[in-house]
């Protein structure tokens, strides 16, 4: 609405070698849809499906998600709309996301999760119940699942491994979005795909294995924050640098780059 839109990200990614992007939808508010009710994140799938057709008509894949970030719960809590009322809004959200995969309209659940910083025991534990109930959502429509989450290593692994188990959710449903360098030894190890963050993919990432592993820039196309977390087209950038160092190999760059975008992504391959 504000940023550069997919329709030029995805022309300047594409002059770079980009093939696939996936956009992810902010919280109503950011794009100026300020009443919290299920209709405004109705504009926002309308809105992402149209720049999701945009890049798709230039000639890349696209996945397009939705979910409820945990900063979403921390927000609504500020504005006042709490507990039973809040709960009852965004299960109807969740609803709108089963409906709006039914129709072809969106591909897959996310972000949705816990919150990385200090916030309140109450919205830690609405936002870990919504968090299962897209597992179940996701597990019932047999898409993937974005997941923004604390790095805590082995304990935010164990918890998320613990819960899908519980649930019968395949872990190649599962995506550990913006994973560390600590959680990702861990990620690898319970074989869940993650991205990796490319303003920290080095050498030190790589020794964590790449078997699951996506890159991501997390770009937010925010003009009020330029460039956080990083641009798409930093991808290319990063990968071609590491690839001269012989830090990296062609086949481990395939396997992040297609391979694995393939595989949990469920798009087709460039």
């Amino acid at each position: 609405m504000r940023g550069l839109g997919a329709e030029r990200v995805a022309k300047k990614f594409k002059r770079l070698g980009g093939w696939f992007i996936a956009i992810v939808a902010l919280p109503p508010y950011y794009y100026g849809f300020e009443e919290i009710i299920v209709e405004s994140y109705m504009r926002v799938v309308e809105l992402i499906s149209r720049e999701a057709t945009r890049a798709r008509e230039l000639g890349l894949e696209v996945a397009r998600f939705m979910g409820i970030h945990p900063a979403e719960i921390d927000e609504y809590y500020r504005r006042g709309v709490r507990g039973e009322r809040l709960y009852s809004i965004l299960s109807g959200v969740l609803k709108l996301v089963e409906s709006a995969i039914r129709n072809g309209l969106i591909d897959g659940i996310g972000e949705v999760g816990r919150q990385h910083y200090t916030t309140s025991p109450e919205r830690f534990v609405l936002s870990e119940i919504l968090m299962r109930e897209a597992m179940i959502l996701a597990r019932d429509l047999r898409v993937p699942l974005q997941l923004h989450l604390e790095q805590g290593g082995f304990i935010t692994v164990l918890s998320i491994k613990t819960l899908i188990d519980s649930l019968g959710v395949s872990s190649r449903q599962v995506i550990l979005h913006h994973t560390n360098t600590e959680t990702s030894s861990w990620v690898s190890n319970y074989k869940f795909p993650f991205t990796a963050p490319v303003k920290y993919f080095n050498e030190e990432y790589l020794k964590s294995g790449v078997e699951y592993c996506m890159l991501e820039s997390d770009f937010l196309d925010d003009p009020m924050r330029p460039g956080v977390s990083a641009y798409p087209w930093d991808i290319p950038v990063v990968i071609r640098n590491l690839l001269m160092k012989g830090i990296m190999s062609e086949e481990q760059a395939y396997r992040i780059l297609v391979d694995n975008v393939v595989k949990y992504m469920n798009v087709k391959p460039p």
